[in-house]
């Protein structure tokens, strides 16, 4: 089968793009009431950042820098670090255990490309970011309420948030060799109390009231905790910023309005009050799944692309850190033009972008 292209590209209007086709900023500024923002973002370090990580990233500091140009705020942007993602897995007994990404070598690694791309973005766009890992988000202080309200609705949320085995994911590694029950097989959560069991070393507890910084969670249970936590700092006036969250275009729709909405909701928290969040169009094969970094490194998938729409080092060794620049005025584009912003685009798109840069000889 042979593949044909006319290299126009098209806009057509709908849903969001109806509303933002011409201005996007504004709606947002009149959104945020207070006068620093912090844009948050967040990612797994367990290789170097893939394509649509490096979309997302690009996208946090231009958003902040044209709201730093068209208003008098402060803004930053916020790098939330997955470090309780898993190293690797193991089976023992017939039950899955996780090693996370902070016990690993893997994730130092890692983090020198997430270091080096932010600090570029930071010094193209004339903002600031820090850096924040998971024991750090779990040490706030709200943290233990927003996970005792979640534990007394646990029979209201557990099925919406692990539809298929209804366990609540919420568990703590063991302090000896940092193995985890992934699935909670054996966790059980009682009052304040996470029990949970080690192959290596046997039973133990976490009291999440005294150490809620050993708290884990699988991907929607941190989704909706993030969530909450965020808008209580957006409502509260303890602090003096607000918060604006930038993802994947693929965790909008469906995931949000069944596994945050709904649940916030049954919690008691009003949706009003969570935190906006803008989403980052996906990056597309040619059949139009998202681009799979771990398809491309588990299955060697995409041998037929060039390897710098895969991931930053491969972008880096063909063309020097600033072929972040291609992404860098696309993501722009899509904020001056926001029509652009809600579609996806085919990572042929970006190909031609990078082709069409570097074969005039920009540099």
């Amino acid at each position: 089968m042979e593949l044909k292209c006319d290299f126009q590209v098209h806009h057509p209007l709908g849903g969001a793009s109806y509303v933002f086709e011409h201005d996007l900023i504004n709606y947002i500024l009149r959104k945020v009431k207070k006068d620093k923002i912090v844009i948050s973002i967040g990612a797994q370090p367990n290789s170097s950042p893939h394509f649509g990580t490096l979309c997302v990233f690009s996208l946090a500091f231009s958003l902040a820098s044209l709201i730093k140009s068209k208003s008098c705020k402060e803004v930053e942007v916020l790098f939330e670090v997955v470090d309780t993602a898993p190293s690797k897995t193991i089976t023992v007994n017939g039950i899955k255990y996780q090693m996370d990404l902070k016990e690993s070598n893997k994730m130092s690694e890692s983090m020198n490309d997430f270091e080096e791309i932010l600090e570029y973005y930071s010094k193209k766009n004339n903002i600031k970011y820090s850096i924040r890992n998971q024991n750090e988000f779990n040490g706030q202080e709200e943290i233990k309420n927003i996970l005792s309200n979640i534990v007394n609705h646990e029979d209201d949320v557990k099925f919406l948030l692990d539809p298929d085995n209804g366990r609540l994911r919420m568990r703590c590694s063991c302090l000896e060799c940092g193995l985890v029950d992934k699935e909670g097989i054996n966790t059980v959560i009682k009052d304040n109390i996470i029990e949970s069991f080690c192959p290596n070393h046997g039973e133990y507890k976490v009291d999440y009231m005294i150490e809620s910084n050993r708290v884990e969670y699988n991907t929607p249970l941190r989704n909706l905790v993030r969530a909450i936590m965020y808008g209580i700092i957006n409502d509260s006036s303890s602090y003096d910023y607000e918060i604006i969250r930038i993802t994947g275009g693929d965790y909008a729709g469906f995931y949000q309005e069944e596994l945050l909405y709904k649940a916030s909701s049954i919690l008691g928290y009003e949706a009003n009050k969570l935190p906006m969040i803008v989403y980052c169009p996906q990056i597309l094969d040619w059949s139009g799944a998202k681009l799979s970094k771990s398809l491309y490194v588990k299955e060697g998938a995409y041998q037929y692309l060039p390897k710098y729409v895969i991931n930053y080092s491969y972008l880096r060794d063909k063309f020097g850190i600033n072929g972040l620049d291609v992404i860098i005025d696309e993501t722009k584009l899509w904020l001056n033009e926001p029509y652009r912003l809600f579609r996806n685009y085919s990572v042929y798109y970006f190909i031609k972008l990078f082709e069409e840069r570097y074969n005039n000889g920009i540099k």
